[in-house]
């Protein structure tokens, strides 16, 4: 972007266009505004020929951004909290006063649990917000590196992107689910009793670049795992764990509801694994009034974890 254009951009022009791209309409978009539609119009004009693309064009159903345009409404989510960290460094962070969304991403295997208590937690001192929390995909590495989710919540470490922190929030161990008078009840299972079952485990976007965590546990301890099945839905892996033999290893932080016919039950100390759960906290955001908020209401609810 050349100079001449910088100055003739102006903070009400880049917001105009951020609100379009959410409205896709320029009626709403003139009441977000306090504007009349004439003047939305008249300004997009401008913005247009300041720009040199067309940005949005109008179709039976609203407007319809350009190509350039979607990589422009791409990136102004996160010039939009820079621009809020640079003006609010000095003011103190007021949830309850808090308006706009909030993009969570979590691990699928602890999604479940976890985000039953965030909701409760943070909808409590947010309530004009609007949490959105998502499994972890194999798109949310690049969506928290162009700050586009707020922060995510996954084991540690990950190989990911610098433009990426991660923090400690909690360590964990593993437990097991199984069917009500599944046969390794009345063992000491330890890593070679578990060897002797088939294993459901969730295939995780992003994590499961190494093995799972407890079949490195068994191979460690000269068994071969047994995997029967790899499933990215938490259902799926607990119906074959209610049907069959098969067990489930899971986190042990938080009581979970499990389904009729099964149960938790805990692996041997010795052959238990365990892990490091962190934050992954976009380094744009790193220091923004809301994220830093976020961060240390999430590691208040793991700290009083079950």
């Amino acid at each position: 972007m050349d100079d001449g254009l910088l100055r003739k951009l102006d903070f009400n022009s880049i917001k105009l266009l951020k609100i379009l791209g959410e409205e896709r309409n320029t009626k709403r978009t003139a009441e977000r505004m306090f504007l009349s539609q004439p003047a939305v119009s008249k300004q997009l004009k401008k913005l247009r020929e300041d720009i040199g693309d067309e940005l949005f064009i109008r179709r039976q159903y609203g407007l319809e951004p350009t190509p350039y345009c979607l990589e422009l409404l791409d990136k102004l989510p996160a010039l939009f909290e820079l621009l809020e960290d640079v003006f609010s460094r000095n003011q103190n962070f007021k949830p309850s006063e808090y308006t706009g969304d909030i993009c969570i991403a979590i691990n699928t295997s602890m999604y479940r649990p976890i985000s039953r208590k965030l909701y409760t937690h943070l909808s409590a001192s947010m309530p004009n917000a609007t949490l959105k929390i998502i499994n972890w995909g194999q798109d949310t590495e690049h969506n928290l590196a162009m700050a586009r989710v707020h922060i995510g919540i996954n084991y540690l470490p990950l190989d990911i992107s610098k433009q990426i922190i991660q923090k400690k929030v909690a360590r964990c161990t593993f437990k097991l689910v199984c069917r009500e008078g599944h046969p390794i009840i009345n063992t000491q299972r330890t890593a070679h009793d578990v060897g002797q079952y088939p294993l459901a485990l969730l295939q995780l976007p992003d994590f499961n670049k190494k093995e799972n965590l407890i079949e490195t546990k068994l191979r460690e301890s000269g068994v071969t795992p047994n995997v029967a099945l790899r499933a990215d839905q938490l259902s799926i892996c607990l119906h074959v764990v209610s049907q069959s033999n098969a067990l489930m290893p899971c986190i042990d932080i938080f009581d979970t509801e499990l389904p009729k016919g099964t149960r938790f039950i805990s692996p041997n100390k010795e052959d238990t694994p365990s892990s490091d759960i962190g934050a992954f906290i976009p380094s744009k955001l790193s220091r923004t009034p809301l994220v830093t908020w976020l961060h240390k209401e999430i590691d208040q609810i793991f700290s009083h974890a079950n």
